[in-house]
């Protein structure tokens, strides 16, 4: 019998030239999450404009999952957000950041983003776009509920992308992008 964990995602914005100080911390602090939680977080960056990423098998506003150390991690991401946006423009990201716990089980985090990262190559054919492996999954938790943990990577009711883009060739984006496909 696999043991099941509650999952539930708190969404932030983040824009060109948002700080941490100054943008990040307050969002986080409105939702009641700490500094110290995000050490064992999982995260998700997605597009929160009018475009979507075209993956071989559908179409999804997510770019990247992660997890671990979300302050550190973040600051590491601007660098290819500011890529992306070159590319398209200015448009805001969204991240969601979920805290799971296992009693007992201090990397549970970890196999959420496993789970995640095989859910989504197999729903869209790879990982997204900037994740550039796979994970496998330790455990056999069971994340509930189904329409958080399926959501978070998926386009979701009542949202309209109008384009759905993919790197060609000759983008800085397109080895990450084709790395994980079969």
């Amino acid at each position: 019998m696999s043991i099941k964990v509650d999952i539930e995602w708190t969404w932030i914005e983040w824009n060109k030239g948002n700080t941490w100080k100054k943008n990040i911390l307050p969002q986080l602090t409105e939702a009641n999450i700490n500094e110290e939680q995000l050490e064992r977080c999982v995260y998700i960056i997605r597009v929160n404009g009018l475009f979507a990423i075209n993956y071989p098998s559908g179409i999804s506003p997510t770019l990247y999952i992660g997890e671990g150390n979300f302050k550190n991690r973040i600051i590491q991401h601007k660098n290819w957000f500011r890529g992306l946006i070159d590319l398209v423009g200015e448009f805001p990201f969204l991240i969601g950041i979920c805290i799971p716990r296992v009693r007992n089980s201090y990397e549970a985090y970890k196999d959420l983003e496993a789970a995640l990262l095989i859910e989504f190559k197999g729903i869209y054919g790879c990982a997204p776009l900037k994740n550039k492996q796979l994970e496998t999954r330790k455990c056999d938790y069971e994340y509930q509920p189904n329409e958080e943990f399926r959501g978070a990577i998926m386009i979701g009711k009542g949202v309209r992308y109008y384009w759905a883009i993919e790197p060609m060739r000759s983008n800085d984006f397109y080895d990450d992008y084709f790395q994980t496909c079969d």
